[in-house]
């Protein structure tokens, strides 16, 4: 990664106030700047204490606008994941350069060695499965960026870590034009946020920054069945791993476990799955992924056995919810494209109800017809899609058509009998109804909680829902 910016005096614009761009104004206070946040948000969705202090510290806010002369006038632009192009493009138009709050934190990190993963799907489960191994074998590690904290503020509170392990999204690498993790991985690519991107291959593409400006002396690892039209893993500058489904690979699945080889000599190192309690398939190739990752990185083997049989993962992802009158409930409310819930359905056995729907984000849900003609007895769709999901799906098995998540997970209940899986995997984001996935989730719960037992039965306590 390149040296610091000298940024003393300079007039950096700050767009977008949330968690990134809060950390990023106050990281580039200490770095002496003159700084100005843009904020579309009113004053006073924001904390007047903090407002009150950065002011005293010099900071100069403009609301509820983003002013394309204030962008145009500045040294710097740092801008927040998923910050639209055409807001900070007067920007770019006049030559300002135009950085994440990721890049700039990069800037300023020194010490650690710095893990990066990114992908479609899993890259928030995966990168606590790194960070967990490189715990486990003894090492102090911090992980945040996309998932939880900021890089900034890590920097800014000068912290000390070992390792950096971060999440990355597409949106943050949009805005890199020196980040190079020592280690990276990328864990797929498969058609999502479309409404952002002009195309499959333009999102793709943000996703392979993830390794542009790599050193021949670091890490990519990518999967071995990655679909590449353009052909970017022969051209990665780093050193290139793969993970996937054989002895080809410097990671791959067996019968019960899997394979690691890491050394130079070509070693195989054996684990099993026994005591790994996630569901899904997708999962234990996550695991796979995560412990090549946190080897190259410089983990024990101790700590992937460590990680393997501690690791519970996350709340809305493939998450157990309980067993009422024989009917399983799992909530995957984090499935916000397709591809997510394509392997949640792979994942699980059926009899399944389904509860399928949110905002529609332009990919087609076609590539859901197989698994669903498969394993679906009752489709429930929901949310503003529902309808753009009936044109293409409500032919494969009974499907029903309601406008909210509360009326379907009534439904669900009401139809579903002991056998049955009803599962929350909407393939669509949840912004038409909620403020996040997690809240759509803890919906989810809530409601199974206070209703599943009166109508179907007590909790039979089962332990987890059965997978392939």
């Amino acid at each position: 990664m390149k040296g610091k910016l000298d940024l003393k005096g300079k007039k950096v614009v700050v767009v977008g106030f949330g968690r990134s761009g809060q950390a990023a104004t106050r990281l580039l206070l200490r770095q002496g700047a003159r700084v100005v946040v843009s904020e579309r948000r009113p004053k006073k969705d924001f904390a007047p204490g903090m407002i009150r202090n950065l002011q005293e510290s010099g900071v100069i806010f403009e609301w509820q606008d983003h002013n394309p002369k204030t962008l145009q006038q500045a040294d710097l632009v740092v801008v927040s994941p998923g910050v639209p192009l055409a807001v900070y493009a007067p920007a770019v138009a006049v030559g300002v350069p135009v950085i994440g709050e990721l890049e700039l934190a990069c800037r300023f990190l020194e010490g650690p060695k710095v893990v990066a993963i990114t992908g479609t799907n899993g890259k928030t489960t995966t990168t606590a499965m790194v960070a967990d191994i490189l715990r486990f074998s003894g090492f102090k590690v911090f992980i945040g960026g996309n998932y939880g904290t900021p890089l900034s503020e890590f920097v800014v509170t000068r912290q000390r870590a070992d390792y950096v392990v971060l999440e990355v999204s597409s949106f943050q690498l949009e805005t890199t034009v020196s980040f190079a993790p020592d280690v990276g991985l990328l864990l797929n690519i498969t058609p999502d946020h479309l409404e952002r991107y002009l195309s499959f291959e333009d999102y793709a593409r943000t996703k392979w920054f993830l390794f542009a400006h790599q050193r021949e002396d670091q890490i990519a690892i990518i999967p071995k069945e990655i679909v590449d039209p353009e052909g970017r893993r022969e051209t990665l500058p780093g050193r290139v791993f793969t993970f996937g489904p054989d002895k080809t690979c410097n990671a791959w699945l067996s019968e019960g476990g899997f394979s690691l080889k890491v050394s130079p000599y070509h070693i195989v190192e054996d684990y099993t799955f026994a005591g790994f309690k996630l569901l899904g398939e997708h999962n234990r190739l996550n695991f796979v992924a995560a412990a090549l990752t946190a080897r190259l990185a410089g983990a024990q083997a101790q700590g992937v056995k460590r990680a393997l049989e501690s690791f519970v993962g996350f709340p809305h992802r493939l998450e157990y919810i309980g067993c009422f009158g024989g009917v399983y409930f799992v909530n995957d409310s984090k499935a916000t494209n397709v591809d997510a819930t394509v392997k949640a359905l792979e994942g699980l056995s059926g009899p399944i109800i389904l509860i399928l729907g949110g905002k529609h984000k332009g990919a087609s849900y076609i590539p859901l017809a197989p698994l669903i003609r498969e394993k679906v007895r009752l489709l429930i769709l929901m949310g503003d899609s529902r309808h753009k999901m009936a044109e293409e799906l409500r032919d494969l098995t009974l499907t029903r058509i309601v406008p909210s998540l509360e009326e379907a997970v009534a439904l669900a209940i009401s139809e579903a009998t002991a056998g049955d899986t009803v599962l929350l995997s909407p393939a669509a984001a949840s912004f038409d109804q909620f403020e996040n996935f997690q809240e759509r989730g803890d919906v989810f719960r809530e409601i199974v909680l206070a209703y599943a037992p009166e109508y179907l039965g007590e909790d039979e306590r089962v332990k987890r829902v059965t997978y392939h």
